[in-house]
Formats: C-alpha cells, structure tokens, sequence
C-alpha cells in the first residue's frame, strides 16, 4: 500500500502577480478521497510583510480542530491500554468535583464532561503558552482560577477547552511524558508527518519531536487579520495545546484525512485507528451531533466535521462518509466572520460538492 497522500497532484500559486501585485495571506485547500481523486491547492503568502509565499509543506494553526488529532491520540492509548476511557480522572488527576461523580476522558474529548470554560480565559499571547498544569491549577492568566467541573459530568454538552486540558493531564501522567512528545509518538511518527506538531510556542525541545518541531517552528505561516495585515509577532499560541495548539502541512493534512477516511469507512488497512476505534470517534449517543473531537451528522453518522478560528487563522474540514471523500481549507487569515459566511467554508463546501460520486 502506498503511503496515503503521496501521489495527490500540488499546485502551489505565487503570492503576486504583476495584476494582482499586494500579497494576500495563503490559502491551502487538500481533498482526497478513497478512490485517489483529489489534490493540494495552496496560493498566497505564509507571511505578507516578508513576502514569503506558502506551498504544501507550509505548516498552518490549525487551532481547535487540534482536538480531533487530541481525540485520535487518547484512543489509541486506549487501545493500547496506556489510559482508560471511562474511569474518573480523578484516579489520574486532581480536579474539583462538587457533584460526586468526576468525568471520564470519553465525556471530556465530547464536551459532555461537566467542565465549563471561565470567562475571558484562554486569550492568547505572542510568548510561549505556560504549562497546562498550571492552567488547571489556575496559577495563570489564562484561566480564573483552578479548572473545576461545574455540572454533573454526562448530563450535558458545553464546548469546553478547559476539558481538554483535563485530558492532556492525564495524557501526561499516564504516559509519563509531555503531551506533545506523546501525540507525535501515538499519530505523527505512525503516519510518518514531517511538518505536524502540537506547539506551544517554544523554540526548541528535546524528545523524539524535536526535528520535527524545528521544521514547524522554522516555517510556518504568519497569522493575518481581516484587514490582510499581519499579527503581531507573527503568531500567537493558546494555553492547552490538546485544545488549540496543533499546526500541520497540508501535505500532512492529506496523509492524515486519507487514513482517517479509510479508518472512518472500516478500512482494516487504515494507521492509526482500526475501524473499531474509529467507530467509537464518532459515536454521539445523545443526539447531540458530537464525537470524540469531532462533529457528526446523520444516523448512521454519515458526515464529519471539525474546524478552528483563532487569532490569525481559520479552518475547516469536512468529511462525506457515502462518498468517500474528505476536504479542507487552511487560510492564514482569520477573516472576521464564522467559517459559514467566510472563504474557509465556501471553499470547503465547494470542494466536497465537487468530489461527490454521482
């Protein structure tokens, strides 16, 4: 079997053209499909004050949409029974819990964990993010005080960052390593990604990451604003990376969709997640339109999505599970509108449209 993604068609477009001589930030767009339709677009600049133009190993902020390849992670140490998907954290880590009942590492990855992001936390900064044990401990900024369960875990559904951190915790105590060197090992270096890492903002680490952080680091995108300028410092980073903290290539965004397409379609072949695993991503027992770090539609689950927009940047990805077909789009911009009234989601529902079978 061929390494998936490696004979997608990539077209990368210059910045400028003498028509059109003001750079605008990139735009990267990866479809693949299980019948070897599909391709890498990108054009524009990963930095408009700089120049420099963007290809398709240009690493981008994927921001929330981190927390799929977060999710994907945990349930393979699960599978290998690193973790345990249905104990109470507690056992692993220390969290307030008013209710009795802590929530377990399958609630918090579908937002059903009784945790509730406080007010104004998680504001990014252009420094590197603190550790995320300080975060839960609320010793930060970032978070007004200690991260608490504030609901009976299960009962309900609130989009919580915070959670996450719950789960990088615990990642990292049951592995006995940072979060960041865990998921490379778990999802990076399985697939063979060259340009993904969970990044936080520092410029050098050790580990088996450490290559492949200072690829990233060294060449990724600057982030824009609406109005086409570029963030100060370049970028910035959010506190949690399992939450928000992953960048990728769209070379490896292809490597990762395709093996999750096969994964998601019961493709025994797939890398990183057998089709048993897969299934339980993207089980939403509530109704609620939920999985594990990802949204899903239909019954049967016949559609995926997962997208991110922060400070700089905006994306989306999306997932047609009776076409076989999956699409993003990465911009370098956050575009000041959601992802349904922006370029990211046009193109992206343009893209799926046009890979559906008859």
């Amino acid at each position: 079997m061929s390494a998936p993604g490696a004979s997608l068609p990539v077209v990368d477009t210059p910045p400028s053209t003498p028509e059109a001589p003001c750079p605008s930030p990139a735009l990267a767009t990866v479809a693949v499909t299980l019948d070897g339709r599909g391709g890498i677009r990108v054009a524009g600049s990963a930095d408009v004050r700089s120049g420099r133009a963007a290809d398709a190993t240009t690493p981008f902020h994927l921001c929330s949409m981190a927390k799929t390849v977060t999710a994907v992670g945990v349930l393979r140490l699960a599978r290998d029974g690193v973790l345990d998907l249905d104990a109470d954290v507690r056992d692993v880590v220390d969290v307030a819990v008013p209710h009795g009942v802590g929530p377990t590492v399958r609630q918090l990855l579908a937002h059903r964990g009784g945790v509730e992001d406080a007010p104004g936390s998680f504001t990014p900064t252009a420094s590197p993010a603190p550790r995320t044990a300080d975060v839960l401990a609320g010793s930060t900024a970032h978070h007004d005080g200690p991260v608490r369960v504030t609901r009976p875990p299960g009962t309900a559904f609130a989009y919580s960052d915070a959670g996450y951190c719950l789960v990088e915790r615990v990642v990292e105590v049951a592995t006995g390593e940072p979060f960041a060197d865990a998921m490379h090992r778990a999802v990076v270096e399985p697939l063979g990604l060259l340009r993904t890492a969970f990044w936080a903002g520092e410029t050098v680490t050790g580990g088996p990451r450490a290559a492949t952080l200072a690829r990233v680091a060294g060449s990724a995108c600057a982030g824009h604003h609406a109005d086409g300028t570029r963030v100060d410092g370049g970028r910035v980073h959010y506190a949690g990376p399992a939450a928000s903290g992953l960048w990728s290539a769209p070379t490896d965004v292809a490597v990762l969709l395709e093996d999750l397409l096969r994964a998601w379609t019961g493709d025994a072949r797939a890398v990183v997640l057998d089709p048993g695993t897969a299934a339980a991503m993207l089980s939403d027992p509530d109704d609620l339109g939920v999985g594990l770090g990802v949204f899903v539609g239909g019954s049967p689950v016949a559609r995926v999505m997962t997208q991110g927009w922060g400070v700089g940047f905006q994306g989306q990805v999306r997932v047609d599970l009776r076409s076989g077909a999956a699409v993003a789009a990465l911009l370098a911009q956050d575009p000041g509108v959601p992802q349904e009234e922006s370029v990211v989601g046009r193109t992206v529902l343009d893209l799926l449209a046009g890979l559906a079978r008859p």
